[in-house]
Parts: C-alpha cells; sequence; structure tokens
C-alpha cells in the first residue's frame, strides 16, 4: 500500500495522508481510541464500534481505489488493449461452439460415440451431465507457425486469451420475452470484469427444460480451454538453433495443454464410473460399454505423452501433423467443444474443418476409409470452404508446397476450380 501511495503522490488526495500510509500507526490510533471511549463513556460503545466500522470501510475503499490508479499508471495500455481484443474474439468463438453443441444436445442430437453404436438421445444426455459436474473443455487448434514473426505473436496472443478464459462462468436462464432475433435459440448477456466474467445464456423454456437440473437451479458452467499447436510449414533458410527453440515452444504448450487434457479426463472418468457404481440396473454389458471408450481414450493419453516425450530435433521425431490429429480425436472422445485458427481463417483452417469432417462421418456415421479422400473433396467444394472464400474474396487462398500430404489432398487443382 505504501509503495501505491508512492507511485500515485501526484494525484493530490487524502491517500497521500500519512496514517494513510503507515497501517500500522492508524490501527494502534484507533484501538486507543476505542479504549478511551471504554473508560469514558462505556454506554456509547455501540456508536463507537461503528464509527470504527465506517472508518475501515473507507480505509478499504481508499486503499482500492489507491491500488487500481497504481495499477493504472503502470500499465501498457496498448498491451492491455491488445490482450483484452484477443480474449474478446475468443471469449465469442467459445460462446459460439458451446452453443451449437449446446443446442445438439438439448435437442439429443450430439453424439460423438456413433462408433459404440450408442444411441444419441443418450449421449446427449450424458454429455449435459457430464458439463453440469465438471464443466465443458474447448479444443482450441493452432496451425499458426511460430517460425513467421507476425504468426508467433498471434500464437502467443491466443496463448494470454486462453488463460483470460478461465475467468468466465456460463449460467442459464429461461427467455422470458419475444425472441431478440431472428432465428436464434440462444441469447447472451455479459458482464463483469476483466477479473470475473460472467455470460448469461438465455434458452427457450423447451431447451432450458432440457439441462440438468443443477443448471436450471442457477448453477454455473466453467470453462476448461487447451491449445494444440503445429506449424504446418516447413521453414527455409531458418537457423538451426531459431528452429530447435521455437519447436520446443510448441512442445511446451502442447505438453501444458495434454496435462490439462488429462485432468479433465481423471474427472470425466471418475465421474462415469462413480455413476455406474450407484446405478442399481448396471450390468456387465453397460459396464463393458462404459469401458471400452474409456480403455480407448487411454491409449490417445498415451500416444499423445509419447509425442511430447521426444525432444525436438532429434532423429525419430513423429510427425508434426499427427500432433493435431490425435489432440483432436482425444478432444473429441472428451466431449469437447473445436476451434480453429490461422494466419487468415482461410487456407489451414478451411482444410482443417474438411479433414475433421470427413473423420467424423468416417468415425461416427460409417462412412468406409476408402471414401475418405472423395468426402473430403466435396466438403472442400460445397462446405466451410467455399462460404469463408465467399466473404473473403481479397484474401489468397493457398497452401505452402511444403505443407504435409494430409493437407495438400485437400487443396483445391490449379486450374482454378474450387
Amino acid at each position: 500500500m505504501s509503495k501505491a501511495c508512492e507511485e500515485t503522490k501526484h494525484f493530490h488526495t487524502d491517500h497521500s495522508q500519512p496514517e494513510f500510509r503507515n497501517t500500522d500507526d492508524w490501527t494502534v490510533r484507533w484501538r486507543y481510541v476505542l479504549h478511551k471511549n471504554i473508560q469514558e463513556d462505556p454506554w456509547n460503545l455501540p456508536n463507537s464500534i461503528k464509527s470504527l466500522v465506517n472508518s475501515l470501510h473507507r480505509f478499504v475503499e481508499d486503499g482500492r481505489s489507491q491500488l487500481l490508479l497504481a495499477l493504472l499508471k503502470c500499465t501498457d495500455t496498448e498491451l492491455q488493449l491488445r490482450r483484452d481484443v484477443i480474449f474478446c474474439q475468443s471469449l465469442v468463438g467459445a460462446l459460439c461452439a458451446l452453443a451449437e453443441q449446446l443446442v445438439n444436445a438439448l435437442n439429443l442430437r450430439f453424439n460423438n460415440n456413433g462408433e459404440y453404436e450408442e444411441d444419441s438421445k443418450e449421449v446427449s444426455r450424458k454429455w449435459l451431465e457430464q458439463i453440469a459436474a465438471i464443466g465443458v473443455l474447448f479444443n482450441f487448434q493452432s496451425t499458426l507457425s511460430p517460425h513467421v514473426r507476425e504468426e508467433r505473436f498471434m500464437l502467443e496472443d491466443a496463448k494470454a486469451a486462453l488463460q483470460d478464459l478461465e475467468k468466465v462462468t456460463v449460467l442459464f436462464r429461461p427467455l422470458e420475452n419475444e425472441c431478440l432475433v431472428p432465428n436464434t435459440s440462444v441469447h447472451y448477456q455479459v458482464e463483469g470484469s476483466r477479473q470475473a466474467i460472467r455470460v448469461t445464456m438465455f434458452l427457450d423454456s423447451c431447451h432450458f427444460s432440457e439441462l440438468p437440473t443443477r443448471l436450471q437451479n442457477g448453477g454455473s458452467l466453467k470453462l476448461q480451454s487447451v491449445l494444440f499447436t503445429r506449424g504446418l510449414e516447413r521453414p527455409e533458410g531458418v537457423l538451426s538453433q531459431d528452429f530447435v527453440s521455437m519447436e520446443e515452444f510448441q512442445q511446451r504448450t502442447n505438453a501444458l495443454s495434454l496435462e490439462k487434457v488429462k485432468s479433465y479426463y481423471r474427472k470425466l472418468r471418475a465421474f462415469y464410473l462413480e455413476k455406474s457404481n450407484s446405478d442399481s440396473n448396471s450390468t456387465a454389458m453397460k459396464i463393458d460399454q462404459l469401458l471400452r471408450p474409456l480403455n480407448t481414450l487411454d491409449d490417445l493419453c498415451r500416444l499423445m505423452q509419447a509425442y511430447m516425450n521426444v525432444k525436438p530435433g532429434t532423429a525419430g521425431q513423429p510427425s508434426g501433423v499427427s500432433v493435431l490429429v490425435v489432440s483432436s480425436e482425444l478432444c473429441n472422445r472428451l466431449g469437447a467443444c473445436h476451434i480453429t485458427m490461422c494466419a487468415t481463417g482461410m487456407q489451414r483452417c478451411t482444410l482443417n474443418v474438411s479433414l475433421e469432417q470427413a473423420v467424423t462421418l468416417a468415425r461416427n456415421h460409417g462412412l468406409m476409409p476408402r471414401c475418405l479422400m472423395q468426402t473430403m473433396d466435396i466438403m472442400r467444394k460445397q462446405g466451410t470452404r467455399v462460404e469463408i472464400s465467399a466473404k473473403n474474396l481479397r484474401v489468397m487462398d493457398q497452401m505452402p508446397l511444403c505443407a504435409p500430404r494430409l493437407f495438400r489432398l485437400c487443396l483445391p487443382p490449379s486450374d482454378g476450380d474450387l
């Protein structure tokens, strides 16, 4: 507090008074006043205590204001503005992804366990109970290249924004008035400060009644975000030392995210096992249906850990793009919401989405593996890539020739056809 007063003494406020600076002197003085009032006028002790409490309240409020002034004086406003902007973008992306997946689950259409022939209605209800108990996971997938200066800054901004997302809680309320936006089933209200953001999602009565009881009764939903990143280009003309440094940067980012995913998985596993133990109708078949997806998650965690244990630059390092594919598979089985990003939001993002759509069809809807490439080609010609390109006509849409083969197979032909 004394340092804060010293930093902001030029503001010429009451905060520069000596008794405000030295809390020990202030405490001794009021202790003396209180004892004196007890000796001279004990019947007036309640008024003395009330006066002391009011002074304490003013002291705390003044101290809070003084600390805020000191923080503002030492804050880089341009850096803070930059952080606010990227946080707003990340929050909007996360809420949109959550709203889409939530509406699908409330309509009983969400299913990330289709390969186990589980019913969408049952999977949707389980996912709603899951996020109510342990929160919702967001998988931010980056194809930014840290070897490019601008993209490295974007990646660092994204890491800071995801830290701020942990301060966000989501509440649900029934929509009482008429629909504010046509053809929109979810409405938002955001309030709070940088220290804590509360987002209220308003749902129509039909959807709100499908929420778990805890969320209907005002319980909050925590957002848990992870970032897996891998540059698709192999840089040319980069010093070996710089190359290893950037590889280590990506490795550290992915390793930290993997630890968060493991923590979420442990909570998920405990939640389902506890639920199965408390269910008196559990049978051997139901327990087997539960353990099969969990065993697959164990295998994916071990595979991701093997990628993290390999030192960058050593021989036998696994392909970089496989980190993105395996992490996406792992997070998908955990019921995560997916957000992908690149430098323009077009080239690598839309190719990644086309690949993910084809994999989802193969995993959950019985698409034959030999039809995967053909499906990716159809998704490229008629899916997200076409819509994004139509909105960004001036942005060049091309993939570097050194990109991984899995992504180059999604590229349009050189004759200009989409």
